[in-house]
């Protein structure tokens, strides 16, 4: 039986990863309790963060990650992040929003995991090359670091795991459901790592304004757009947060899987749709490219 790459790299259960969605420890904890690696998201002050590790222990003795978005704050301000995430003994990190030079061989020479986040080839093979552990590929569908060339899902993974073919590989920003996950390992992604679809749970209430839930819940297809800036990620249009909370000034951060997510659930109920079940749902996908093969050989 084959052993998933991400789930033996971090010591997990499932190829869950969770993203960087906030700085507070409590929805992190729940993911890794569940068998994924819950997140921190590493943008508060220096002491602060010391803090928020501690209390992630408190609540989890599972595996979890520092994210760092590298674009936000100073290079020195990074460095120091990094250094309390060496003296705390996080397991793992991930960066993005910059070049994975900037703290891999830090993290690394620590025995710190280290995956990075990339949009596009060129970003995937300047992060080989840094030595990290794992890619993550951030496609134009996501909520999070895009890239500026806004490359798909159905092109952004299958072009990293054909250039890059060793490396685990984690799908980050289109997957909410079972045949989302299904799709994405079809596509040759070994895990997710998931963002928009943990905003909306019960563990994650207090740790967003309400237009948060109301936004995702109600929105479409049409409902998010690409935002201006570095980082540029993909947030709701001002007229659907004006149709939907009666202004624009309240938006939000959220992926094109918005549109997927119809209801509140626990951190459970996530890996359970993802995760029991797909082993069927991929079944039945093989059955009717069998059936295709059949009617070729008999037309």
């Amino acid at each position: 039986m084959s052993k998933n790459p991400v789930c033996e790299l971090y010591g997990i259960r499932y190829p869950l990863v969770m993203g960087g969605i906030t700085p507070k420890p409590e929805l992190g904890a729940a993911v890794s309790n569940a068998g994924g690696l819950g997140c921190i998201e590493g943008i508060a002050p220096l002491d602060q963060m010391r803090e928020q590790i501690r209390r992630f222990r408190e609540l989890s003795d599972k595996p979890f990650s520092i994210n760092f978005p590298l674009a936000m704050g100073n290079p020195e301000q990074v460095q120091e992040r990094a250094k309390i995430v060496i003296e705390e003994k996080v397991p793992a990190v991930i960066t993005s929003a910059g070049s994975p030079k900037i703290l891999t061989g830090m993290l690394k020479e620590a025995g710190v995991i280290v995956a990075h986040v990339v949009a596009g080839i060129s970003h995937a093979r300047k992060a080989a090359a840094a030595g990290v552990d794992a890619l993550i590929a951030e496609p134009t569908e996501s909520g999070g670091y895009r890239g500026a060339n806004e490359i798909s899902m159905m092109v952004l993974i299958p072009a990293v795991r054909r250039t890059l073919p060793d490396l685990p590989l984690i799908a980050a920003g289109t997957v909410a459901d079972r045949a989302g996950l299904v799709a994405v390992m079809a596509l040759g992604a070994d895990g997710v790592q998931l963002g928009t679809r943990l905003v909306v749970t019960k563990e994650a209430e207090g740790s967003y304004g309400d237009h948060v839930n109301k936004l995702i819940l109600a929105a479409d297809d049409t409902s998010t757009m690409s935002a201006d800036g570095r980082i540029r990620p993909r947030i709701s249009k001002p007229e659907f947060a004006e149709a939907v909370l009666g202004t624009s000034s309240k938006r939000t951060q959220m992926g094109q899987v918005s549109a997927l997510i119809d209801k509140v659930v626990t951190v459970d109920e996530v890996f359970k749709e993802l995760f029991e079940g797909g082993e069927e749902h991929a079944q039945s996908v093989a059955d009717r490219l069998k059936q295709l093969t059949r009617v070729g050989q008999t037309a």
